[in-house]
């Protein structure tokens, strides 16, 4: 039974108002959110001898509070997990101590760790997390944290996500409640409330990837490719129309010869697409260089398993070819590349952040051959060319249309 009635989570806010910004982890305090899910957790018992599972801690303030709770329980293990993996980096340096001594565990690649595995790990009692926004991504992570919950004396694992009120809908009840026997609502505090989900319903199964296709041009040739995405990757599994259109130019530049001198004179060619997603223009570049060593490299655990579903898919999943969970490449060597692929976030929520962008160009400036070539496609109001200028020799337009600009720039 689904249970609104006491704290109903959908009602009119008055103290609705703006989110607050991302903030780092660092001991800063609990931002609202925080304090409904830690408020939702004292109530069930976090104190118990039990492991917990906190999800995509965005201030470090709910692993701080679970490493407290537990502090009398050396037994009890909390593991921090994070789609991130930048975030997993903040983790593990903010509370090194614990991982350290053996309290915590914080999962940090190079590939990431599937959320069933870590919730399978170590058993855990209790979840605490924030609800995505976006309902498809909240279904995928509570049906994965079920599915991995099956199982004698599995089934009593409890879910506290917490949100927004303004970002809060029905349907987050509704997909809750396909996967928990019990949903409740917490009381709410300030513009937040949590979701309660517990007693894991027999046969849950894992959620599968979205699929669908891109039509491409692979040297000329019309060639279709497979898509899958998981999770809450950008775009799941449809091609976004700016790596299209970076794609088409890239395609006729390989069939005019321009890309055969890339990088330096005798060595092994090798190309990355530096923010993956799910994994169409990784997949372009196995086809489209059969010689070359490819990698596909993302921030996002989402994307990361996107892009190896879909080379999977397209039968490309072969030698030479890699995907890696990353943090703008801070795990590839200087000078390693010959060619880059670049089709950046320029969005922090609903405002335009360069500082995302200049990250990833100063990745592709370090990881660049002499010689080596960074396509890079960008909303044409952005007016990011003086960007490439600062860091590459020579810059060309290669393609414009309303919504996008495709640039190349040569190391």
């Amino acid at each position: 039974m689904i249970h609104t009635s006491a704290a109903d989570p959908f009602e009119d806010d008055p103290l609705d108002g703006v989110d607050a910004p991302p903030v780092p982890v660092a001991p800063t305090g609990p931002d609202q959110t925080d304090r409904v899910i830690i408020a939702a957790a004292e109530e069930a018992g976090i104190g118990c001898p039990c492991d917990v599972l906190v999800v995509d801690d965005a201030t470090g303030e709910l692993t701080a509070f679970a490493l407290r709770a537990l502090a009398d329980h050396p037994e009890a293990t909390v593991l921090s997990w994070a789609t991130s993996r930048a975030l997993a980096v903040r983790l593990r340096e903010r509370f090194a101590d614990a991982l350290a001594a053996g309290r915590l565990q914080v999962p940090a690649g190079p590939s990431p760790m599937p959320l069933e595995a870590a919730a399978t790990g170590i058993e855990p009692h209790l979840v605490l997390m924030r609800l995505p926004k976006a309902v498809h991504a909240l279904e995928d992570r509570v049906r994965r944290l079920a599915a991995a919950s099956q199982g004698e004396g599995r089934d009593h694992l409890e879910v506290i996500a917490g949100g927004r009120v303004k970002h809060m809908t029905r349907r987050q009840n509704e997909v809750l409640g396909e996967v928990f026997g019990e949903v409740r609502a917490s009381r709410g505090i300030g513009k937040s409330r949590a979701l309660i989900g517990s007693g894991v319903r027999a046969g849950v199964t894992m959620p599968m990837p979205t699929e669908g296709s891109a039509r491409i041009s692979v040297r000329g040739t019309a060639h279709e490719l497979p898509l899958r995405g998981n999770g809450a990757v950008f775009g799941a599994a449809t091609a976004d129309a700016g790596s299209l259109l970076l794609l088409d130019a890239l395609d006729r530049a390989l069939g005019g010869g321009e890309l055969d001198g890339v990088g330096e004179p005798g060595g092994s060619a090798r190309a990355i697409d530096l923010g993956s997603g799910n994994g169409l223009m990784t997949a372009y570049l196995a086809v489209a260089l059969p010689d070359a060593s490819v990698l596909g490299t993302d921030l996002d655990a989402d994307a990361v398993a996107s892009t190896a579903s879909t080379l999977a898919a397209a039968g490309l999943d072969r030698a030479g070819v890699e995907v890696s969970w990353d943090d703008a490449a801070s795990l590839q060597e200087d000078a390693s590349a010959d060619l880059m692929l670049l089709n950046p976030p320029f969005h922090d929520g609903t405002a335009v952040d360069a500082t995302l962008v200049q990250g990833l160009l100063d990745a592709a400036a370090r990881v660049l051959r002499p010689g080596g070539q960074l396509w890079f496609v960008h909303n044409s109001h952005l007016r990011y060319r003086p960007e490439l200028g600062a860091r590459f020799a020579t810059v060309e337009q290669r393609a414009r249309d309303r919504r996008f600009t495709v640039l190349s720039a040569v190391r």
